[in-house]
């Protein structure tokens, strides 16, 4: 099967927002898995700090229609969840990632228009069902979801334990009508650097996970080949031996999407470029696009950078220690500047 082309941001015509936050609502989550970095079982002090009509109130005075996928943590956990979905689907779009455990699933299905919400991810994790038995209220969050009209997809990170357990889940989710797509790995888990640490064995299952899993999606309600999501592990297997360098690429983030965090402080992706804060009710986006200096979610890299997905191959892994990102930013807008004379009339 032929890789995905996820395509980038400049290519998508999105006729029904304008830009897209990447937006952490809360910290605490009920879940323990062993590869999770923002797992807490406590929540952050500035949850809540607005409330939900004064959090639009926000975003409305952008003059911008938003798309804001909302994570966590759990953030069904949010203490004003519903509350806060209702208001900011009023005027704009929200997406949601989550584990799909809370009973206040049925609550944001029967008072949140669908309309208004892009796609629900599910989080799987397969550990934490089995630990807590937690399938069958999964199966039940999921159904309730669908039966009101939302599309939902699922994910399950594929640590190296996981790939046996695959299958089953997957016949889980394909008896409701939905994905399981695999996801890998990025970054350090149990002293190995992955996705390059998985076995050739294991990536040729990952490739056969996933293309089955996109088979299944095209035919559902989330169909990536149609809606081009924004978060699509589909694309993972494209990247199994390394997730690409965007150093120093040309990116539209801090212009069509930002990353908004806990402490309301809203950057063009990582935590380099400050554009403003929720709580100070401040927002200056960039003008123009920018070289990459930032390390981020490979997602949102490979929608809003310059990445050439038809000459992946050329680009770097993510394998660069931070202290040498800033050489390298240089280099590639050198480069850039070179083959931009080139291309100049005389």
């Amino acid at each position: 099967m032929d890789a995905i082309d996820l395509g980038t941001q400049s290519s998508q015509a999105h006729k029904d927002y304008e830009i897209e936050g990447d937006w952490s609502i809360n910290k605490f989550c009920n879940f323990e898995c062993s590869y999770c970095l923002f797992r807490d079982f406590t929540e952050h002090p500035m949850v809540g700090k607005m409330s939900p009509e004064e959090y639009l109130e926000f975003f409305n005075s952008t003059g911008k229609t938003w798309l804001l996928h909302l994570s966590g943590g759990e953030p069904f956990f949010h203490p004003d969840f519903i509350h806060l979905c209702r208001a900011i689907t009023s005027q704009h779009y929200i997406s949601v990632n989550s584990n799909l455990s809370s009973a206040r699933v049925r609550a944001f299905a029967e008072e949140i228009d669908p309309a208004r919400v892009k796609y629900i991810h599910c989080s799987v994790h397969v550990e934490e069902r089995d630990r807590r038995s937690g399938w069958k209220n999964l199966a039940a969050n999921v159904s309730t979801l669908l039966e009101h009209g939302f599309p939902v997809f699922a994910s399950l990170v594929m640590t190296p334990a996981v790939f046996a357990s695959f299958p089953r889940a997957s016949q889980v989710f394909e008896e409701l009508g939905v994905a399981l797509a695999p996801k890998a790995i990025r970054g350090n888990y149990e002293n190995r650097w992955y996705p390059q640490a998985y076995t050739q064995s294991e990536r040729a299952q990952f490739r056969r996970f996933s293309e089955k899993a996109e088979q299944f999606a095209i035919t559902s309600a989330w169909n990536p080949e149609s809606q081009h999501p924004t978060v699509n592990p589909l694309i993972d297997r494209n990247h199994l031996e390394g997730f690409p360098d965007f150093t120093g690429l040309q990116c539209s983030a801090g212009r069509l999407s930002v990353s908004i965090g806990l402490d309301g402080n809203i950057h063009r992706c990582g935590h380099n470029t400050l554009l403003g804060n929720i709580f100070e009710r401040r927002l200056d986006l960039l003008a123009e696009d920018t070289p990459c200096d930032d390390q981020y979610c490979h997602y949102w890299c490979l929608r809003y950078s310059a990445f050439d997905t038809e000459a992946s191959a050329n680009y770097p892994r993510m394998t660069t220690p931070l202290r040498f990102r800033q050489p390298l930013v240089t280099i590639r807008a050198m480069r850039q500047k070179i083959r931009a004379s080139f291309a100049s009339p005389a």
